[in-house]
């Protein structure tokens, strides 16, 4: 039985079209707005903000989840816990285990069981094993090592995620890495490791980088993409002066380049002061534009596109003509669609101003 939160959110998400989500998904998004919800709680004590989480308004966190999700790389865990896990499972998980070369023990003591598949894995989740329903037939295997208990067969891999680490940073070390086989292939993400997002991930077949997220000294960001970066905040803003204290570069598979983000912060928050900015690292596209702003005002989804509409068409360049506005206040947000066009998604800050404070684009 889905909670009282779960309920009104997929109720709300039958406006949106493309509403059709796999269960695996669903709960992907859930842990989205849920996050989303976390960070609101601690942004302020103050009652604008107090209000804004209690009254349910969850603010662009689904808008997020819904347009900005990457495919899924690993399985997403269930209800259903068991305290008795069948051996069976435990006896093909480890085998799974061993057949990837690992020589390192994992005692696998909790077990979940959903229709459509059961996960088996370690209490620290360092090892976890996924199978069809009813089946040992094996859907997905992941194991995290420290680097050092990384078996000398993946050397070379090690390697490889290290030349382009270098470019970034090179005296950047990896803590961990993370072997996950799946449907798609097998992959090594090497990563700094604590609260540190850096990571490079390597496929095995290829021995090629597949996805990565590196910090860069700012300094040695390309100067046109920095200049393009302050133009868009001067535009949300009305602001000049913007400058960057950090800098990150990472692959992006949909926009098929990679992409910038460029920022005052020292993590994800957004809060009057804190800007950031995404833009692609080839082209110079902007995709994000995050800044607190009052210049620009929704009070109401009719508003949504032509109040937005000069803003986009000169940071992104893209004209909104045609475009059809979906979520409202209650979503924090606004998506912008278009039949072949990029989706456009708006977020607000203070629902009762109405004030943007991030608008980014899909291409």
């Amino acid at each position: 039985m889905p909670s009282q939160d779960e309920q009104s959110i997929w109720e709300e998400l039958q406006q949106f079209p493309e509403q059709n989500f796999t269960w695996e998904r669903k709960q992907v998004i859930l842990k989205s707005i849920r996050e989303k919800r976390k960070q609101l709680q601690m942004l302020e004590n103050g009652k604008k903000y107090a209000g804004w989480v209690t009254s349910g308004l969850i603010t662009c966190a689904v808008l997020f989840a819904f347009i900005w999700m990457k495919p899924f790389s690993s399985s997403v865990e269930t209800v259903g816990s068991h305290a008795v896990i069948d051996q069976k499972y435990i006896t093909a998980a480890q085998q799974e285990i061993k057949a990837l070369g690992i020589t390192k023990e994992f005692l696998f003591e909790e077990m979940e069981e959903d229709p459509e598949y059961v996960v088996v894995r370690t209490k620290n989740r360092e090892a976890l094993v996924s199978f069809n329903p009813k089946s040992t037939e094996v859907r997905t295997v992941s194991a995290t090592l420290a680097i050092h208990e990384l078996p000398s067969i993946y050397q070379k891999y090690e390697e490889t995620a290290r030349q382009v680490s270098k470019e970034a940073n090179p005296r950047l070390l990896f803590q961990t890495v993370n072997i996950f086989k799946g449907r798609e292939g097998t992959f090594l993400s090497f990563e700094a490791g604590g609260d540190d997002r850096q990571y490079v991930k390597v496929e095995l077949n290829t021995n090629q980088v597949d996805d990565f997220n590196l910090y860069y000294n700012p300094g040695d960001v390309d100067k046109k993409a920095v200049l393009k970066a302050q133009q868009a905040l001067s535009l949300l803003s009305n602001r000049t002066g913007f400058s960057f204290t950090r800098a990150e570069k990472s692959s992006d598979q949909r926009k098929q380049e990679e992409v910038w983000t460029l920022t005052n912060a020292n993590g994800n928050e957004l809060k009057p002061g804190i800007y950031t900015v995404e833009i692609g690292a080839e082209t110079n596209q902007v995709y994000t534009v995050k800044y607190v702003t009052d210049q620009y005002k929704i009070t109401s989804i009719d508003e949504a596109i032509p109040v937005t509409k000069p803003l986009i068409k000169s940071i992104f360049g893209i004209d909104t003509t045609g475009y059809k506005a979906y979520g409202g206040r209650s979503w924090g947000g606004y998506l912008l669609k278009r039949e072949g066009s990029p989706t456009i998604t708006i977020s607000i800050w203070d629902l009762n101003i109405g004030n943007v404070d991030s608008i980014s684009i899909e291409e």
